[in-house]
């Protein structure tokens, strides 16, 4: 644990070009949220408060969703950087205004890994791997479905019950949209690692929301769900899947 903490310390940081590319993501993904403020007369002043909100909010999911990444990566011996993907942005925006906010595209971007080769002592140090890969990507989104929770606990026990739901929406909301398996993203590193962790996860994130939406609040659950899929994915996909000679 003392050589965690010193890698924590000595290079646990977000570089400038991280935190004005988190600015930009961080400011487009609250615009994305705030566009339809859902009220039946529109009010500017209602509206900026409303925005201003949502900015907040998403800067709390992406800054732990990237705290995930940076604090799994420091554990074995390595560091990541958050890239911003302009056209996913841009598609997220362009989405709000054709569907006028009533749906919701959040195509963020990935993380870089960087090799701290002197840190991996006891590890493979020699380059990277996909599995390596799939596992650090997902700790940003699993942090997401963590904190998620926690906020739909505080909400759950009376505590700012309104603004605790929006924000476990939007964990929610933003660790599926990370989890796709589109370039750039971080979900790719998990498809291309192992497609059963994959499909395992990304599941119980879907069976997570859905429940939610029943008024269902379990990970318990949303967990069953993604092993019921897996199982069916293995079953009928992956066992299918001819071998390359």
């Amino acid at each position: 644990m003392g050589e965690f903490a010193y890698r924590i310390k000595r290079f646990f940081r977000f570089t400038p070009r991280e935190m004005f590319e988190l600015a930009i993501t961080i400011i487009v993904v609250g615009f994305i949220f705030a566009y339809n403020d859902k009220q039946e007369v529109f009010s500017t002043t209602y509206w900026i408060y409303n925005l201003l909100k949502m900015i907040l909010i998403v800067a709390i999911a992406v800054i732990l969703h990237e705290i995930g990444h940076k604090v799994a990566a420091l554990y074995i011996g390595m560091r990541t950087e958050y890239q911003m993907w302009p056209t996913g942005l841009l598609i997220g925006i362009l989405f709000t205004f054709i569907t006028n906010g009533k749906w919701y595209v959040v195509l963020p971007g990935g993380m870089l890994l960087h090799h701290l080769s002197i840190q991996r002592i006891g590890h493979f140090r020699y380059g990277l791997n996909y599995f390596t890969q799939g596992m650090l990507a997902v700790a940003g989104p699993m942090t997401n479905l963590i904190f998620a929770t926690f906020f739909k606990t505080l909400s759950l026990l009376g505590i700012f019950p309104a603004f605790f739901d929006v924000m476990t929406f939007i964990n929610l909301y933003y660790a599926v949209f990370t989890m796709l398996p589109l370039p750039r993203l971080d979900g790719i590193h998990l498809f291309f690692a192992t497609r059963m962790i994959y499909v395992f996860f990304f599941s119980s994130l879907l069976g997570y929301i859905i429940l939610y939406t029943l008024g269902i609040y379990s990970l318990i659950f949303a967990f069953l769900f993604g092993a019921l899929c897996w199982l069916l994915f293995y079953l009928y996909i992956e066992t299918k899947t001819v071998p390359l000679p």
